[in-house]
């Protein structure tokens, strides 16, 4: 008579289910059992149905499970840290990974978007030592992007060479390129729309090349727009009427499009990927604080295709939620971080002497709950404050406030072969 365990083995369908509902961890450790898990789990329909039964979870927004979070150290080590929001309430809740474990020779490799589980991170390749200033200059040029995900092999990554710029210049002989310490990236992946496509759209100030700065150094930073396809397999050129004072660095994506908020109305503004164009964002109801003076903004993020907005540098703060139709702020939250506690005692922080940094808010529901959270930087240690129960717990300890801070959710997808 056949043993339960020899019934599942010799049952393909039934082992897929089974599998189907582990954890993104425990699935990959499935892989050493045997050749015929590792065959069932590497195959890209798996990995699509796992993922597809995670997000139901989820209403199809899953929120995120942890941090990404990089420093400048961790830059140049090729490396960053995972930070997961369960905690032990100890360093070790911080798990490394590498960036570069197909052993290319990079210079530095840095994170500068998470989208539904894939990383995009910008890379350098090591120059020779002796370089010309022209000749380090062209080696910026080589940098590449590297899409990734960072729960399962590298061999899945995708590499995808800088667009070199146009010939639009004030000057017909001469060619803009993008300088890559002046861009700002974002990738766009819908895993449940489309599972192998993907798209990345580039911000960029655009210089001159080597040799053409004398002359063109009185000219206002110019910025460009590159727009890459996985479908076309070539970056294009995005051409619309860009909004005055726009910045490279501040946008946040959500939602199919790149918002910038500034306290000035007329310069918060977004940019829709599938129309590639510009629209305005509403204005905040209350952007004065009780003392007529203008409010700093603290934070601005997005989570579960929502986006947040903090403009305070109080311990008393509401949070601001866009309208899905963006027809307008919402006070969603009201946090008041005087009530908080270790879980023992009120905990109290001294604003003047020791601030702090938010570097996330996760909307989360624990059962039928809401457990929304908000992450923290202060005194060398990441936080999570509940919104529920006031409670404050150290995720991990660092030494500086992260250089970047991504959310992340693990998933088995990826774009590569």
């Amino acid at each position: 008579m056949e043993s339960p365990w020899d019934t599942v083995i010799r049952d393909m369908d039934l082992l897929t289910e089974i599998l189907l509902r582990l954890p993104v961890k425990q699935a990959i450790q499935c892989k050493c059992v045997c050749k015929k898990w590792l065959s069932i789990i590497s195959n890209p329909k798996f990995r699509y149905s796992h993922t597809c039964r995670l997000y139901s979870k989820y209403n199809n927004k899953p929120p995120p499970t942890a941090l990404l979070v990089q420093n400048f150290g961790d830059t140049k080590a090729k490396r960053a840290s995972i930070v997961p929001f369960h905690t032990n309430n100890n360093n070790a809740n911080k798990i490394f990974f590498h960036l570069d474990l197909d052993r290319r020779k990079y210079m530095s490799s840095t994170i500068i978007h998470s989208c539904n589980g894939l990383l995009l991170c910008n890379v350098t390749p090591t120059p020779n030592s002796g370089l010309t200033t022209f000749e380090s200059f062209i080696i910026r040029l080589e940098s590449h992007f590297r899409i990734c995900n960072p729960a399962i092999s590298n061999d899945h990554c995708v590499y995808l060479d800088y667009p070199l710029g146009d010939v639009d210049s004030p000057y017909n002989e001469d060619i803009y390129i993008f300088d890559p310490l002046d861009l700002k990236a974002y990738l766009v992946f819908e895993p449940l729309k489309q599972p192998l496509s993907y798209k990345v759209i580039l911000f960029g100030e655009m210089e001159a090349p080597y040799g053409h700065y004398s002359r063109l150094n009185q000219l206002k930073p110019r910025i460009g727009i590159r727009l890459y396809s996985s479908e076309t397999s070539c970056w294009s050129s995005v051409v619309c009427n860009l909004p005055n004072d726009l910045r490279v660095p501040e946008g946040v994506y959500c939602n199919g499009a790149v918002h910038w908020f500034r306290l000035d109305d007329d310069n918060s503004v977004y940019f829709d990927v599938n129309r590639l164009c510009f629209d305005k964002l509403p204005a905040v109801p209350a952007c004065v604080d009780s003392n007529s003076e203008l409010l700093g903004v603290k934070y601005l993020g997005e989570c579960k295709g929502r986006l947040h907005l903090i403009l305070s540098d109080s311990l008393e703060f509401d949070i601001w939620e866009l309208e899905e139709d963006y027809s307008s702020w919402v006070a969603r939250y009201r946090v008041n971080l005087n009530r908080m506690h270790d879980g023992e005692s009120a905990l109290c922080w001294n604003l003047s002497s020791n601030p702090f940094c938010v570097l996330s808010f996760v909307l989360r529901q624990e059962e039928e709950e809401e457990d929304s959270m908000l992450v923290l930087f202060q005194d060398g240690k990441i936080m999570s404050y509940s919104l529920k129960n006031y409670d404050l717990r150290v995720l991990c300890k660092l030494d500086r406030v992260p250089r970047s801070v991504h959310h992340y959710f693990e998933t088995l997808l990826s774009i590569g072969n």
